[in-house]
């Protein structure tokens, strides 16, 4: 049976092991609303795909090798062949992070929709010449591409850490606002 505290605190018992307790201090909403808020962040970002990017051009139809070649000719022969690919994989990716409510999960669809954007900017500027190519060159998807990272970074560092697991003898850190070790009989 698990013991209450006054303030959230529960001691849980498990088979073979010694009863440890969980600090909760409201941590599962606010890792619930960061991982809704990064994971709009990732839809964004693969929402960035079906739109104009630069020179009327989307990225269903740049060439995937667009992100590492300046001189790439024609157009993608299909979805997954085109810059949109990781776009998308970035919001699914993201999705799967919001399901499992972890942070590392959305940091890894973040870190593939940044480094698309990244690459697809430095390619552009280096084919461009940097000296013709100014930021209101840009269209639409490249500026809702940059805005759903920026959400995604806000509802990651929003989720704040995981529960943190204290042994029976273990000193809270939080000692000051945290419940007796002792329930209120």
């Amino acid at each position: 049976m698990a013991e209450q505290y006054p303030d959230g605190d529960v001691d849980r018992s498990v088979a073979g092991r010694a009863p440890v307790r969980y600090v909760d201090r409201g941590v599962t909403s606010r890792r619930v609303a960061g991982a809704i808020v990064a994971a709009l962040g990732a839809l964004a970002v693969a929402a960035s795909a079906y739109l104009d990017w630069y020179d009327d051009e989307t990225p269903r139809d740049m060439p995937l090798e667009r992100l590492f070649q300046t001189e790439v000719s024609g157009g993608a022969d299909n979805y997954w062949t085109s810059v949109a690919a990781p776009l998308a994989v970035t919001g699914v990716v993201g999705v799967i992070g919001l399901l499992l409510r972890s942070r590392l999960v959305l940091s890894v669809a973040g870190l593939i929709g940044l480094a698309t954007l990244a690459l697809w900017i430095v390619m552009t500027a280096i084919d461009v010449s940097p000296d013709d190519l100014q930021a209101a060159d840009y269209q639409a998807g490249v500026w809702i591409c940059a805005a759903g990272l920026v959400i995604m970074l806000i509802g990651i560092v929003g989720m704040g850490r995981r529960y943190r697991e204290l042994g029976p003898d273990e000193p809270d850190p939080f000692g000051d606002y945290s419940a007796p070790r002792t329930p209120d009989l």
